[in-house]
């Protein structure tokens, strides 16, 4: 067994999905050896990954290959720590409805204007959800501000009994929730808007670019990016949809309804989307959800900027945009635990979509032409026999 570990600055800093792709780079793939930076902190120990080389030890010591891959991560490791987000805890309060919202930002490094990404957790969650996203895409230069939900968030089932907390969760689940979900999303995109202009706004504000919004989210969170893309509900309410936002991703969308109502559901949602689903990506919650019905949302969309992964293998909990701990405890909270997706194939998951989101966000945010080939040329060979990629 071999492990080399680069030392880190700090917990905060480390990016493990940096030194495995290092690692590929320099020797194909699989990789010989897996190298993670890590460092002193709980997290740091924690992403320490050991792998069997297919090699003797001696011969890769001695070889040139690998001084070349410990000096080449090692330089790496150096840029990506100098690039590294600030992380920023806030709490905005919206007066007008008596409701505080935690927010989580990653403010990209340097000075430059940047584009922003919205994130919304799934049912049961919090403004720690997505972790895995918004570092990523903060790590190249996006501003990714994660809203926490009161109401649909980790208080439904922290502090209560195992039991109950099913019960306690699908309370939460409600069209008011989403409604007020929705006017989350709209009272932040208002609040950055007015804080920006105010002579005395925060250096991390001046720097969002509010005419390149994206809106994220996973599950609840999906629903919640799927209104806001424009999708009609029945009743009073119909269009929840809003302009100020330019690009989407769903991880783990739901269709709903009949085939024949899709049009009339869908149609009016011809902003780019990115839906990224699995094929255990079923029912969590007992509402008849299934990984075929996540999927379809795709199909129900009106075709023009339209894109679909959907990884085999890969349950609910995987694009939550958390460590595997964190998946494990959101599915037994959800009181109806899922099949498994092993560890080692949920980092590979995760390692593809992350890859496949930064390409739709500079596709579409940043106007990179290249980008948006790679969607429509390379996506599929890159995501190979781990799933499959959609585009119309």
């Amino acid at each position: 067994m071999v492990v080399i570990v680069v030392a880190c600055r700090s917990s905060a800093e480390t990016r493990p999905h940096r030194a495995a792709q290092c690692a590929r780079r320099a020797h194909g793939t699989p990789p010989y050896i897996r190298l993670h930076y890590a460092c002193d902190g709980r997290r740091g120990r924690r992403y320490i990954q050991r792998m069997k080389p297919h090699v003797p030890l001696a011969t890769m010591a001695s070889s040139i290959w690998l001084r070349a891959l410990i000096l080449g991560c090692t330089l790496l490791a150096t840029v990506a720590t100098a690039q590294a987000a600030t992380v920023i805890d806030l709490d905005w309060r919206d007066a007008a409805r008596e409701r505080t919202l935690p927010l989580k930002l990653r403010l990209p490094d340097g000075d430059a204007r940047v584009p922003v990404v919205l994130f919304s957790h799934g049912l049961g969650g919090s403004r720690e959800g997505g972790a895995a996203w918004g570092e990523y895409w903060a790590d190249h230069g996006y501003l990714v501000i994660h809203v926490q939900h009161p109401g649909s968030d980790e208080a439904l089932w922290k502090d209560v009994a195992p039991a109950a907390r099913r019960a306690s969760v699908v309370r939460g689940a409600t069209a008011e929730q989403l409604l007020g979900r929705v006017d989350d999303i709209r009272f932040v995109l208002d609040e950055l808007a007015r804080r920006q202009r105010a002579a005395d706004a925060p250096a991390w504000l001046r720097r969002a670019d509010l005419t390149r919004i994206a809106m994220t989210g996973h599950s609840f969170g999906a629903q919640t990016t799927m209104a806001l893309a424009g999708q009609h509900h029945r009743g009073p309410i119909r269009d929840l949809g809003d302009t100020r936002l330019r690009a989407f991703i769903a991880f783990s969308p739901l269709a709903q309804g009949l085939k024949a109502s899709w049009p009339e559901r869908y149609g009016a949602m011809t902003r780019p989307f990115l839906s990224v689903t699995g094929t255990l990506d079923g029912d969590v919650l007992g509402n008849g959800a299934s990984a075929a019905r996540r999927a379809a949302v795709f199909d129900a969309q009106p075709a023009g900027d339209k894109y679909r992964v959907v990884f085999e293998g890969a349950n609910h909990f995987v694009f939550a945009g958390g460590d595997p701990a964190s998946a494990r405890r959101l599915s037994l909270a959800s009181g109806r635990p899922r099949s498994a997706t092993p560890d080692a194939l949920a980092a590979a998951i995760a390692e593809r979509t992350q890859a496949l989101t930064l390409k739709f966000l500079d596709a579409y945010l940043k106007s990179d032409a290249p980008a948006l080939r790679w969607l429509h040329d390379e996506a599929g060979a890159f995501i190979g026999d781990l799933g499959a990629w959609s585009a119309k």
